[in-house]
């Protein structure tokens, strides 16, 4: 990245690379003590100020550059121990070095940045759980799924899409609780058009209306706007034939302006929410082959709607960020006969930094990844 412009508008050139130097071999170390014990970091072993490195930031086109100016400016590093010297150098060289690798999107990756930015943006799912997810809710390429997602940023859609394959034959129904269903993560996976219309947005108020009444959420709202539409048209229909009542050619035109606007009223052009609802209502109507919940509300009421679309001997699994929710839930379903092999489960993992002679947990991090609750459907 190479940066030009101006302080306040600084913006970066990208140029190509064939391949990358480490800040190791663009600097020459000429000397390293033998230990640390005479070092004290009192904050005056650099003599540089920190509008001076900004500035030198600003000035110099390599990062190398910028770092050997602050070590040349440092009275402890030439003291420090060879191993100290290197840790010190890739601390810097994340810092100042700037590099950007193009990869082509995946799960891994995807899930990964996101846990990293902000993890409450998808209630915590890291790449562990999201893994177990997709193995205990058996997801296959011929199989109809169902999810409900309030707040994941579509990362379960994009997983579940992905494990169905480009060449699936069935359908995941995305339901969600808005008006809009989050897409970052799908959106991000970048799949193919055929692959990406095998997942169904739907909102759940809206598609369990058409499943059970045969009709969509804004019917009646859009016959009340129709009706009214009509008044005002009848009543302007009414003023231009009294003012134009002596010309009956003009009168023959108003007519037959006012019977085209008659026949788009009539049959107006469905939003494409109203097939998605028919689409997702005749997959409902036949059941689906497992069902998985994540959302930011207590799950019990939604996932009690939602079992009855559920083939027998399917599983379920239901993701919470915390335990108590699914604990209540775990107590409701054991009391119902319809369901068998409940278990409640807390994902625990510890990343490890593998480094010659340094390989320790890291100490900063966390720990737990939710719940899940999984069991089967019966008959």
């Amino acid at each position: 990245m190479i940066p030009h412009g101006t302080k306040r508008n600084k913006e970066y050139r990208l140029e190509l690379a064939e391949e990358t130097y480490s800040l190791k071999q663009e600097i020459t170390l000429k000397a390293s003590g033998a230990d640390n014990r005479n070092i004290y970091d009192d904050g005056r072993s650099q003599k540089l100020s920190a509008v001076e490195i900004d500035e030198l930031k600003f000035d110099s086109n390599k990062a190398s550059d910028i770092v050997e100016t602050i070590i040349t400016n440092s009275t402890t590093f030439h003291n420090k121990t060879e191993f100290s010297q290197e840790k010190y150098l890739k601390k810097k060289e994340k810092k100042y070095f700037e590099y950007v690798q193009i990869l082509k999107p995946n799960l891994r990756n995807i899930s990964e940045i996101m846990y990293k930015l902000e993890p409450n943006k998808i209630q915590g799912i890291r790449l562990d759980t999201l893994s177990q997810i997709i193995t205990l809710s058996n997801v296959s390429c011929e199989g109809n799924h169902l999810l409900y997602d309030s707040g994941s940023n579509g990362l379960l859609a994009a997983a579940l899409l992905g494990a169905m394959g480009s060449r699936a034959n069935g359908k995941l129904v995305h339901m969600h609780p808005g008006n809009m269903s989050q897409k970052q993560a799908l959106l991000a996976m970048n799949f193919e058009t055929e692959q990406y219309n095998k997942c169904i947005s739907v909102n759940v108020y809206s598609v369990l209306r058409q499943l059970y009444q045969g009709c969509d959420t804004h019917t009646v709202e859009k016959e009340d706007s129709t009706l009214k539409r009509k008044a005002v048209d009848a009543l302007e229909h009414d003023v231009k034939v009294s003012k134009l009542e002596n010309t009956e050619n003009a009168t023959s035109n108003v007519d037959i302006v006012n019977t085209g606007d008659e026949n788009k009223l009539l049959s107006p052009k469905k939003p494409k929410w109203h097939f998605d609802n028919i689409a997702a209502s005749e997959v409902l109507s036949n059941k689906v082959d497992s069902l998985v919940v994540a959302s930011k509300e207590d799950p019990q009421n939604i996932f009690l709607e939602l079992l009855p679309f559920v083939k027998p001997g399917r599983p379920f699994v239901i993701y919470y960020s915390v335990a108590e929710p699914l604990q209540s839930l775990y107590i409701t379903l054991k009391c119902l006969s319809n369901v068998a092999a409940l278990k409640l489960t807390c994902n625990w993992m510890r990343n490890y930094q593998i480094l010659p002679e340094r390989t320790h947990p890291e100490v900063m991090m966390n720990s737990s990844s939710g719940f899940l609750l999984t069991g089967y459907v019966l008959q």
